[in-house]
């Protein structure tokens, strides 16, 4: 029980973390903001259902998103997370659709682009390139994060995209803060490359409007995927519950 209630008490400190976007206008405003010029290393990073549960496990990844400098609401289970704490959801900030927002923000700008494979890293550095920004370096999302910074350090790159998949991006992410001498804005973007690089289908219109958008993702790829979204959301779903009834009046102390 005391350990369950330490994890909660990590769990409220991180919902605590999210910065709730309230309308398209707030978005505007945070994308103006985003596209500044940054006084230092500036971490973006999203909180989804299935992040919430690795970080109620895994010390590392709470850790770095609570050193985020913006922490985005993803998913409707956050929505209905928030909700039950009686906290407002705001407006969800995907990264999927956010992304491609801040890559055209920085057109005529310099962006690295760190994840995923071949051949999909050079697509997805294609449609970056249309967008308007210029691919000033591009790797893979296998290496370790000091190989990162090492190469970061010979490229002045306004905009880092990383994506590796959780919990290694927001590691990376971390470092990458702590070791660039070079403001940057760095997000953390999942499988962002891999669809701008067409390899996964965006859901159809009406999926997403339904806010069923994890299912299409599932039926696309049900092997690596499925584990996440079945077990993951019943260990979630679970999680909820707890947070409500344990964690009202925390989370105003947290």
């Amino acid at each position: 029980m005391p350990s369950l209630k330490k994890n909660l008490a990590h769990s409220a400190r991180i919902i605590n973390h999210l910065r709730i976007v309230r309308s398209s206008e707030h978005a505007e405003g945070l994308l103006a903001r985003l596209s500044e010029r940054h006084e230092r290393a500036t971490i973006v990073s999203w909180l989804n259902a299935n992040a919430l549960t690795i970080a109620h496990r895994d010390d590392g990844l709470r850790g770095n998103l609570l050193k985020s400098s913006i922490l985005l609401r993803d998913g409707v289970g956050i929505s209905i997370l928030l909700r039950l704490l009686g906290m407002e959801a705001g407006t969800n900030m995907n990264g999927t659709d956010f992304i491609p927002r801040i890559i055209r923000s920085y057109a005529g700008k310099s962006v690295a682009l760190l994840g995923t494979q071949e051949p999909y890293l050079s697509r997805a550095a294609a449609a970056v390139e249309k967008m308007g920004a210029r691919v000033v370096l591009r790797m893979d999302g296998f290496e370790p994060p000091a190989f990162y910074a090492e190469r970061l350090a010979g490229v002045e790159a306004d905009l880092v995209i990383l994506a590796m998949g959780m919990p290694k991006q927001e590691q990376v992410a971390s470092y990458l803060a702590e070791k660039l001498e070079r403001p940057c804005l760095i997000l953390n973007g999942g499988a962002i490359l891999d669809f701008l690089a067409e390899r996964f289908p965006r859901a159809p219109y009406v999926w997403r409007r339904l806010r069923m958008e994890w299912l299409f993702r599932m039926i696309q790829e049900p092997r690596r995927l499925g584990r996440r979204y079945v077990v993951g959301g019943a260990v979630f779903i679970a999680h909820t519950f707890q947070m409500v009834f344990m964690l009202r009046n925390r989370l105003k102390n947290a």
